[in-house]
Order: C-alpha cells, then sequence, then structure tokens
C-alpha cells in the first residue's frame, strides 16, 4: 500500500464510505418503508415482512463493513470479498426478476449501482494486491 499515492488511498477510503451510506440507506428506507415503496413502484406486496427486515438488516451490517474497510484501506479484505459476492448477487437476481416482470426498472437501476461497486472493489483488491495504482 506505501506505493499507492495519496489520492488513490483518498479514492479508495471514500469509494467504502460511499458504499457504506448506499447501504445504510437503501436498508433503513426498505426495513421501515417497504409497503409505500412497493406500492409506489406497482409491485406486489410482501406476505412476510420479516424476511424483508432481516434481509435489510444484513444489508445494514454490509455498510457497517464497508465503513470498517474505509477506515483503513490496508485491512479487512475479506470483507470486501463478502461485499463483491453480495453487489453481484444482488444484481444477478434484481435483473432476474425485472426480466421475469416481477420488479421495477428504478430497482433494477439499484442493481446496476451494486453491480458498479462490485467492479470497483474488486478493481481495489486487484490494486491492493499488486500495491500498485492499475490506471
Amino acid at each position: 500500500m506505501e506505493g499507492l499515492p495519496v489520492h488513490r488511498k483518498s479514492y479508495y477510503r471514500w469509494l467504502f464510505i460511499v458504499a457504506a451510506l448506499w447501504n445504510w440507506g437503501a436498508a433503513v428506507q426498505f426495513f421501515f418503508w417497504y409497503d409505500p415503496i412497493f406500492a409506489l413502484l406497482k409491485m406486489a406486496p410482501i406476505n412476510h415482512p420479516s424476511i424483508m427486515q432481516l434481509a435489510m438488516g444484513l444489508v445494514f451490517a454490509l455498510g457497517v463493513g464497508y465503513y470498517l474497510v474505509s477506515r483503513d484501506i490496508s485491512k479487512n479484505h475479506d470483507i470486501v470479498k463478502v461485499g463483491i459476492i453480495g453487489k453481484l448477487l444482488a444484481f444477478a437476481v434484481f435483473t432476474y426478476h425485472y426480466m421475469l416482470g416481477s420488479l421495477s426498472v428504478a430497482i433494477l437501476l439499484c442493481g446496476v449501482v451494486d453491480l458498479v461497486f462490485g467492479i470497483l472493489f474488486l478493481e481495489f483488491l486487484m490494486t491492493m494486491k499488486k500495491g500498485r495504482v492499475l490506471f
């Protein structure tokens, strides 16, 4: 990490702060207000709110992990690996259900944001492993 320019360290720090904020924002909104959000998006209501709330609790917890990475980008890389898996799975699930017609384009776009985060997280790990800046 010592070969990493200061501006890249700052960029990565902010990448994980923004990722944490993204997760926390989504988690809080869908934990408390999933019914009105689904109604606004013309999506079917959820029969078992506990499943949505549990999922959003886990999304929130991943946000805490991203925040921990932001505090020292030389540590907690396993959290980043789990984040990549989660972000890519979110994109895949949202895309699949959008194609089935059960999700709105707004939710699909959230999945695209997760895909971008997943790619940026992967680039971060590759950069940190090589100890140099890739671009």
